[in-house]
């Protein structure tokens, strides 16, 4: 398969018989697993809204994404259901048989695979900025109410490029400016491991999703860096 611009992300449906890719430009393409053949395109539109108490002005809202978009996630218990996210500081909630985004989540500076659904609860969803302040943050799914801001490092400030999920109540995220990865309790807001000095930024993160003491990979310049815990998470 070749598409005419830059990919940068792909997601499968939870039940394995679409994916999606996102790309350079605002438009989300959905392909069928089997045939190989796109299904739909999923892009902006706007729409015109009266402002309240207003007679004459109207107000603009984008239900798609506007610049490059580097993340998407399927909902784990939805077939149809994903979020993505990008450059124009969104995250769009998304179906995939419907040209555009159901609603949406304002804040997010997303700038890689910095996406990710709770596959526990399944009710919150995890979100890495490329910024300075407040750059990992955790909302409601289903309100997109934001539940929690997890803080940088006082000494070591990291803009986010990727961020996952990790056991019950860590989460592992990476960036750039510091170099670093690191792995912290999102309920406590507690720093459980931190990676420093890394020769580049941190681009890509994984984990084997196994027990409360999971395999982590992290990504930086031309290494792979594989992390055992020895405690629990």
């Amino acid at each position: 398969m070749t598409e005419n611009r830059q990919s940068l992300n792909v997601t499968y449906s939870p039940d394995g018989l679409r994916f999606v890719t996102t790309g350079e430009t605002p438009e989300l393409f959905v392909y069928d697993r089997t045939t190989r053949k796109k299904i739909l395109t999923l892009e902006p539109r706007y729409r015109y809204i009266k402002l309240k108490g207003s007679h004459s002005d109207t107000h603009q809202k984008l239900d798609g994404h506007c610049f490059r978009v580097f993340a998407a996630q399927y909902h784990p218990d939805e077939p149809h259901l994903f979020l993505s996210g990008g450059w124009d500081d969104t995250v769009h909630y998304w179906d995939d048989r419907k040209k555009h985004s159901i609603r949406s989540i304002s804040g997010p500076h997303i700038c890689g695979d910095a996406i990710d659904i709770d596959p526990i609860g399944k009710k919150a969803v995890l979100t890495g900025s490329w910024r300075r302040q407040c750059p990992l943050e955790v909302w409601d799914f289903d309100t997109g109410r934001k539940m929690k801001d997890i803080p940088s490092e006082p000494l070591c400030h990291c803009q986010l490029y990727c961020c996952q999920w990790l056991a019950k109540e860590s989460v592992l995220c990476g960036g750039s400016d510091g170099n670093m990865a690191k792995v912290v309790n999102w309920f406590t807001l507690s720093t459980k491991g931190l990676l420093t000095d890394l020769p580049q930024g941190v681009y890509c993160i994984d984990n084997d999703k196994i027990g409360s003491r999971p395999l982590m990979a992290v990504g930086s310049k031309s290494k792979i860096y594989l992390i055992k815990p020895e405690k629990d998470f």
